[in-house]
């Protein structure tokens, strides 16, 4: 909730200045509510307060927001999102339901894009499945872009920064027949060069091209009718996959994959190990594609709003890499391809909100693709190929495949239902049955008489799995509503991840490794039981705001990633029981017009009930879940001369103390702070601002994610640059 509670939704520095902040208004179920009196732990984000925080992608508004957490490692599309102790694991789908103007996001991968052009972010913590449906478990991200109407707008940024880094963005919207029909266009693009260095490559790893464009019409048909289209693209070319294998000869005190070099770290070969310096003789590489457009469809009804959201995503990804140990010495390769189609469309009815009973029903299909093709290969020296099958004699010859489809259809029927018993007591129940059937093909290639000697195919090529998961999914709120900013509720939930298919074959290769191993060729469905009491207030006139909420989930069959090196196999497989609890907490004061004090704090014990895979386990931390966290920051703005403010924040993030694995046997990554600092100068209007930024202005060294084995991913550096902002 952050500073945004306190700030009004105006663009301009003119609102930073004021005495009085505005109402924050959400549409976190459904409908429009005073996010003061909204049952439902929620972080809102303003137009305003994703300028002044210099939010340009998720991880900035997630490291903002208690209990949420997000590791960013490998390739753009890939990031593991922590809500309240569930995780998001590689291949699988994400803990949150994504929504972007009213419209889901069907493909997690979509996910980590650069955000321009917005209005609103709204974060929801808890299980929200009941109205947000598929990956809901954790929670949900509603991200509002600026809607066209009648008032014509446009806007522009220029920025630079260290590595290399240049961005421009752009947009304008406004009436194309006025009253009828209205459109806007946006566009943004980043480059860098990047932070990090190959010491035997000479090179940044880490570089970005970034280019992404979005148009949206709305046309007025009626007073009761509107039709909203949305068509958008993004291109992203980046470096990926500059691991390190941070392991650690105890004997000599050097990396076992690096002889030559010394740790240095006080605790060598763990996650706090910044690892070795980057010195792969392949260039990682990652390309990825995003397409996606929706047509939603608004009717006013005598019963309520009845409204229609049709979709198709395209998301493609593709990756060229150096393989484990990550090292010169060793000649190996990794490339992976990624394909995915997706059509879903949803029907809802929404009734008014000036009613005591107030009513949400819908259904939901979605229709959803995906190719994968994975290959290890042998690097003879003139580079990479595409990824596939490679025989031997060619330029990059296979050692491994592994290469399914995978189809899934999935549909689902969904009410809510809000009863106002008083006026200050609301019951609410929602209630969902999510239905998903999933099957799955082996494409890889046979082993045959061009294959290398050691070529190892991955399962039986033309093997064909299905399966079906399926869930009721009820929520029941009660909320007392003390005063219009003061509110205390608790609610009941159940949550639901859908199944899948590992690669076929992998439990084969377990076996061989390990007699004992549990690893199975599929994982089965999540289910969350959730418990939730809250309270939220406000004082002297909105200057003072807190609010808080606590929680207890129970899991079953909890979502985990295994990764086995010598088949290059990405395993899913499931924890039995744990149980998360916790709370956090949020806070906004106002002590004089224009300054603001604010923060949060989130605490999590998520513990390994049972695990078969692994009894060893039980009793341990949760993988991926900091324990403790918070948030403290400072905003000032104040006039410096006649129609001129100056406006400067400083943020402090603490990121707590971080298993990676289920043993916890690789130690915790070591609890540690972030500060992030932002000058604006410009005129007071908001015509126009000029900002000087720095993100990890001290320079931490650490890593975005630490995978078992020693598999060690590093962070980015100190940031900083200038932007310069035009509203016109």
């Amino acid at each position: 909730m952050t500073a945004a509670q306190a700030q009004s939704a105006s663009a301009t520095p003119q609102a930073a200045i004021s005495d009085e902040a505005s109402e924050i208004v959400v549409t976190a179920r459904g409908r429009s509510e005073a996010l003061q009196t909204v049952p439902i732990s929620v972080s809102s984000f303003n137009e305003k307060t994703i300028k002044d925080a210099g939010i340009e992608r998720p991880a900035d508004f997630i490291g903002l927001t208690p209990n949420i957490s997000i590791a960013e490692s490998q390739q753009p599309g890939v990031s593991f999102i922590t809500v309240r102790g569930i995780s998001q694991v590689r291949n699988g789908e994400s803990p949150v339901a994504v929504v972007v103007d009213g419209v889901l996001q069907t493909v997690s991968n979509q996910f980590n894009s650069e955000l321009f052009d917005l209005q609103q972010i709204e974060v929801l913590k808890g299980p929200q499945g009941a109205l947000y449906g598929r990956n809901a478990i954790g929670g949900a991200i509603v991200i509002t872009t600026r809607e066209p109407s009648n008032e014509f707008f446009g806007s522009g940024t220029i920025g630079a920064g260290n590595g290399g880094q240049h961005k421009a963005q752009a947009g304008i919207s406004g009436p194309l027949v006025e009253d009828k029909l209205f459109g806007s266009i946006s566009g943004s693009f980043k480059s860098r060069e990047g932070y990090l260095k190959n010491i035997f490559l000479n090179k940044k790893v880490d570089f970005l091209r970034d280019t992404a464009v979005r148009s949206r019409l709305i046309y007025a048909a009626s007073d009761n009718l509107k039709f909203d289209y949305r068509i958008s693209y993004n291109r992203t070319y980046s470096g990926a996959l500059y691991f390190t294998r941070n392991n650690v000869v105890a004997a000599t005190g050097a990396y076992q994959f690096y002889p030559s070099v010394q740790s240095t770290s006080s605790r060598p070969g763990s996650p706090d190990d910044y690892g070795p310096p980057l010195n792969s003789n392949v260039d990682g590489t990652a390309l990825r594609k995003l397409f996606s457009t929706s047509l939603k469809i608004d009717l006013e009804t005598p019963i309520g709003t009845l409204t229609s959201t049709s979709s198709y995503d395209w998301v493609n990804e593709l990756t060229l890499a150096d393989a484990s140990p990550y090292t010169s010495a060793a000649q190996t390769t990794q490339t992976s391809g990624f394909s995915w189609h997706a059509k879903s469309t949803e029907l809802r009815l929404t009734s008014d909100n000036d009613q005591p009973i107030r009513y949400i029903v819908g259904a939901y299909y979605l229709d959803l693709h995906r190719e994968s093709n994975r290959a290890n290969g042998v690097d003879t020296g003139p580079g990479i190929v595409l990824p596939g099958y490679n025989p031997a004699g060619t330029v990059n010859p296979s050692t491994s495949n592994t290469a399914d489809d995978n189809h899934q259809t999935s549909y689902a029927v969904f009410g809510q239902l809000n009863y106002d018993i008083t006026d200050q007591l609301e019951l609410s129940g929602a209630l969902r049955y999510d239905h998903d059937k999933r099957d799955s093909l082996n494409t890889g290639k046979v082993k045959d008489a061009g294959s290398l000697p050691n070529y190892n195919p991955v399962g039986t090529p033309g093997t064909f799995r299905k399966a079906t998961f399926d869930s009721w999914q009820p929520k029941a709120t009660l909320r007392y509503k003390i005063d219009n900013g003061t509110s205390i509720y608790a609610s009941y939930s159940k949550g639901f991840r859908s199944g899948g298919f590992n690669q076929d074959g992998v439990r084969a290769v377990a076996l061989r490794l390990n007699p004992n191993s549990l690893v199975t060729d599929d994982y089965k469905k999540e289910i969350s039981t959730s418990y939730e009491a809250g309270w939220k207030a406000q004082f002297l006139n909105r200057a003072i705001t807190i609010n808080g909420a606590a929680f207890y989930t129970r899991f079953r069959n909890s979502q985990y990633f295994v990764f086995i090196p010598e088949a290059s196999a990405q395993i899913i497989t499931n924890i039995d029981k744990a149980t998360m609890k916790g709370f956090e907490l949020d806070f906004n004061v106002r002590p004089v017009a224009g300054w603001d004090v604010y923060g949060n704090a989130g605490y999590t014990d998520a513990t390994i009930k049972k695990y078969g895979a692994s009894p060893a386990s039980e009793g341990r931390t949760m993988p991926y879940v900091p324990k403790f966290g918070y948030n403290l920051g400072t905003q000032y703005a104040f006039a410096i001369a006649e129609n001129r403010t100056l406006t400067a924040r400083v943020d402090m993030h603490h990121k707590g103390r971080q298993y990676w694995e289920t043993l916890n046997t690789a130690g915790a990554r070591s609890a540690f702070d972030l500060y992030d600092a932002r000058l604006s100068f410009g005129a007071a209007d908001g015509k126009w601002q000029l900002s000087a930024w720095t993100k990890n202005a001290f320079d931490k060294k650490y890593n975005s994610e630490f995978v078992a084995g020693g598999f060690a991913y590093p962070a980015e550096p100190r940031t900083f640059g200038i932007d310069l902002d035009v509203r016109f």
